[in-house]
């Protein structure tokens, strides 16, 4: 709520002209419960669904515009868990492949080298 600003009585949003993006890391990581359900999750499905939420003070809605949701999850195992279909159906998902050493190497030496050239002798 920090970054949004009250445009109308019931209505909440980025300020003008601008857009707000939200990153949710491992949206995959919240634990189901008794009945299969996992609550943060079913939050940001009502968000996205219906553009807002409901105020915790008195339990009005508020509608949110100019805000999209971006998440990130790894595959899942261990403490991760599935997340409902109902849910992946809002995003384009797309995997990543786990990179080589060589791939690595390659990004970390290009940044070391740029980063070095500036005020570093040649030694160096």
């Amino acid at each position: 709520m920090d970054k949004l600003e009250k445009k109308r009585r019931t209505q909440y949003g980025a300020k003008p002209g601008k857009k707000l993006a939200i990153f949710v890391d491992d949206i995959n990581m919240p634990a189901k419960e008794t009945y299969g359900a996992q609550p943060p999750i079913e939050l940001l499905r009502l968000f996205i669904d219906r553009k807002g939420l409901f105020k915790r003070e008195d339990w009005s809605w508020f509608d949110i515009e100019d805000t999209t949701v971006v998440a990130a999850a790894a595959p899942p195992t261990g403490g991760r868990s599935v997340i409902t279909p109902r849910f992946t159906t809002h995003f384009n998902m797309f995997c990543v492949p786990n990179p080589t050493p060589g791939t690595l190497g390659k990004i970390f030496g290009d940044i070391l080298k740029g980063f070095l050239k500036n005020g570093f002798v040649e030694q160096v």
